[in-house]
């Protein structure tokens, strides 16, 4: 449930600002309710405000918050790391070395995840390559392999 409040500006204009329920949050994201939630507990968002119904609202900062995460989740940036980024964002003055280097850690992290799964896939092709289609399961190479004690 979309809410508008009409707020008056020091400047005696009108200001509309939006303000949303988790569902709405939620639907706009692709994000669940629950991993918002989550995020709420990690402290990474806060609700504006409290209705008289109790329910939650969140402001239109919060759904983009909420959409900065979610793009930060998806490179398999930590929560810790997002956490760092939204702190540096409070002091958009200052040099963005510190937002460089977080992501250079994180792009060394990616290599060295993809030089594990290389080394992965090098032991499962290994592996395939011990056993012919024609064998029987009892004779299979692959799984005597992996029943086999570690020298």
């Amino acid at each position: 449930m979309l809410i508008e409040n009409y707020g008056v500006t020091p400047r005696s204009s009108m200001k509309i600002q939006k303000n949303y329920l988790i569902k709405d949050l939620s639907l706009k994201t692709g994000l669940s309710t629950d991993t918002i939630r989550f995020y709420e507990k990690k402290n990474l968002l806060q609700p504006t405000f409290r209705g008289s119904n109790n329910y939650r609202y969140y402001d239109e900062k919060t759904l983009n918050k909420l959409i900065f995460i979610k793009r930060c989740r998806a490179l398999e940036i930590s929560l810790n790391e997002i956490t760092h980024l939204l702190e540096l964002e409070q002091n958009p003055a200052q040099s963005c070395s510190a937002v460089n280097q977080l992501i250079d850690d994180h792009i060394q992290q990616v290599s060295d995840k993809i030089n594990e799964l290389k080394k992965f896939q090098t032991q499962l092709v290994e592996l395939r390559s011990t056993c012919n289609t024609d064998s029987r399961i009892d004779d299979c190479q692959i799984l005597k392999q992996l029943e086999a004690k570690s020298s």
